[in-house]
């Protein structure tokens, strides 16, 4: 892959354990932390709220965006929104 090689050869040389530190933040917080706080939270509350509370997620992304990052939802996100 060209275009690989030339990103390597012109990478800074911060570049690898920048990528180090990302992989393993994916890896252990995203994947493995996240995911024992979740069934431990399911377990916590019960299935019918758990369920809710999944089904929901698109939802607090939708605000938390708005909130944090002042996106806005234009009409066709509104529909979409609406139908959940």
């Amino acid at each position: 892959a060209p275009q690989l090689a030339d990103f390597l050869a012109n990478a800074p040389p911060d570049a690898p354990r920048d990528v180090l530190c990302a992989a393993l933040w994916s890896g252990l917080v995203v994947n493995a932390f996240a995911s024992i706080l979740q069934v431990s939270g399911q377990q916590a509350v019960g299935p019918a709220r758990a369920q809710v509370v999944y089904a929901s997620q698109p939802l607090w992304a939708a605000l938390l965006s708005l909130v944090f990052l002042g996106e806005t939802v234009g009409a066709q996100g509104a529909v979409g929104g609406a139908l959940f």
